[in-house]
């Protein structure tokens, strides 16, 4: 009897450790793309800017947005425009590093952090996932055209997570402006 009443005092709060767990990881997760959220990407970005800081390590940010998105919703309906969201989720994921990091920022938008990525090797990722992106030729089934334009920045001395995204949206608005299909350096 008294091993049963152990056992009973374990399992529930074991129990509800887990379901906590499980929450915190859905609330942290995108649930149509299954990566990251903007949620989870605040309190990453200022991890990392701090271990970068920290150990005098290089890091990198890119923002990445799909250029002309609205257009895959109104020609094709947004169950469409989902499907093109989630096949540039899938193949920034498997452009990138394992020890980077992807997030869905929003809408059409994705970050990645790359640590230990100094302004080369950022300019070369953001040129290979624009590269892979480009190469889609369907998405269930019909023949698409998409392309993203990325902005790059690396973490400076001074900056704080906000200066690092800032420069990097400013480098994204950069390509943008300048025909998109393309990567910008801040």
């Amino acid at each position: 009897q008294s091993l049963e009443n152990l056992l009973c005092a374990l399992v529930y709060p074991l129990r509800n450790a887990l379901s906590y767990k499980h929450a915190v990881e859905l609330a942290s997760r995108d649930p149509l793309t299954g990566v990251q959220n903007r949620m989870a990407l605040s309190s990453a970005l200022t991890r990392e800017v701090d271990l970068a800081h920290r150990q005098e390590l290089p890091l990198s940010l890119l923002v990445i947005d799909i250029d002309h998105f609205k257009r895959f919703n109104d020609e094709h309906g947004h169950t469409f425009g989902d499907d093109v969201l989630v096949a540039v989720s899938q193949t920034i994921a498997n452009t990138i590093r394992r020890s980077d990091l992807l997030f869905r920022f929003g809408g059409e938008e994705f970050v990645v952090l790359a640590s230990h990525t100094g302004e080369q090797g950022a300019m070369l990722l953001a040129e290979r996932i624009r590269e892979n992106i480009a190469a889609l030729q369907t998405v269930r089934g019909r023949d698409v055209r998409i392309t993203v334009s990325v902005g790059a920045a690396r973490l400076q001395d001074a900056d704080g997570p906000d200066q690092l995204f800032k420069r990097a949206d400013k480098a994204l608005y950069a390509a943008k402006d300048a025909g998109r299909n393309r990567s910008q350096l801040a």
